[in-house]
């Protein structure tokens, strides 16, 4: 007789398995020190906002405008021998404007100035003075006073207007808006410089490709010059002949290419004074009346949410330990002593 099935086996639960009640136990076992950290972490917050200073903010936005030649003088000569070479003034875009203003080649002269701060009584003064800037070396003071300017200044392109917006906050409405203005001036100034010197630089090259090419081709006019004194008639002679055809091949060749080169260097020269960059400012920096909004009731929403994670990790942590002494481990009786020692007698009660 078979005897009657028992049945699948019961599945062996284990004791160290946490399920989703066991969480909930956890958290409304520690709810008043989650709570409680919570409003902790809230007043901070709240305590944050309010020790922070007032700031002022003043904002540009310019729209940086490349030369109007086209193609540089260099790709129009090499263009006369069928080879394209791109102009590299579409490189200087919104996104290389937003590096610059934050370089320390274009901070640095600002960080070196003085500024008229009409909030201290109309005083002229070193802006590492008013910065607070100290340091055992010049050079550490300079890097410094450019960091704190990083931190002020904020530059972001604005993608729909092809430009770039500039935005500057202190404590000084004025100081806001004199280095708005700086910068911009700055921006504008190095840009100049910088597009003149390439520029220069450019037409310098092709002058001296044309007077290379001048030589060159004189030298070849010389070599027709001195065959054909020496071979009044080649009509008898084909080699004479090809000769005299390769060397006026070669004539031909060189006074185009130096006539591409002066053209080119004509080009360079008129580029050099008419088609260097500029900067369209769309919006001015002006003084700001009312300050940058602090932001209050955000700097207690997460004051409270960082507080109250801060007791959910630490009632995972005091429940793991209490789960732990449970299972009266012989290694690790001394490690739980010892927590117990340090706990505060406040929260012993609620672990267990």
């Amino acid at each position: 007789m078979t005897e009657p099935s028992a049945g699948p086996a019961p599945v062996p639960q284990d004791d160290d398995e946490i399920s989703l009640l066991a969480l909930g136990s956890v958290l409304l076992r520690w709810r008043r020190a989650i709570v409680g950290l919570g409003l902790v972490g809230a007043a901070l917050g709240l305590v944050n906002g309010l020790s922070k200073p007032r700031e002022y903010m003043s904002s540009a936005t310019f729209i940086p405008q490349g030369a109007q030649g086209g193609a540089s003088g260099l790709a129009l000569a090499a263009s006369q021998f069928g080879f394209s070479i791109g102009s590299a003034v579409g490189a200087w875009g919104p996104p290389m404007y937003v590096e610059l203003i934050q370089s320390r080649s274009l901070l640095e002269p600002i960080a070196l100035d003085s500024l008229v701060v009409g909030e201290e009584g109309g005083r002229r003064l070193a802006l590492m003075d008013l910065l607070h800037v100290t340091a055992p070396t010049p050079e550490r003071a300079i890097s410094i006073a450019v960091g704190a300017l990083n931190n002020m200044i904020t530059a972001r392109e604005e993608k729909k207007l092809g430009g770039v917006t500039i935005s500057v906050k202190t404590k000084w409405p004025s100081v806001s808006l004199a280095l708005a203005s700086r910068l911009v001036r700055r921006v504008d100034q190095f840009n100049l410089e910088t597009r003149k010197s390439q520029a220069t630089a450019e037409r310098q090259f092709v002058e001296a490709q044309a007077v290379e090419s001048e030589r060159v081709l004189r030298d070849a006019e010389d070599k027709l010059q001195t065959f054909l004194q020496a071979n009044r008639d080649i009509s008898g002679s084909p080699g004479l002949a090809f000769q005299r055809d390769r060397l006026q091949r070669e004539v031909t060749r060189q006074n185009q290419l130096y006539t591409s080169w002066l053209q080119s260097r004509e080009e360079a020269r008129i580029r050099e004074i008419r088609d260097i960059p500029t900067i369209t400012v769309l919006e001015n920096p002006r003084i700001a009346f009312e300050p940058v909004p602090r932001r209050m009731a955000v700097r207690v929403l997460l004051g409270g949410i960082a507080g109250a994670m801060v007791g959910v990790l630490f009632a995972f942590l005091a429940d793991a330990v209490a789960r732990a002494r449970r299972s009266r481990r012989e290694d690790s009786q001394e490690f739980f002593r010892l927590v117990e020692n340090a706990t505060p007698k406040a929260l012993k009660r609620n672990i267990r």
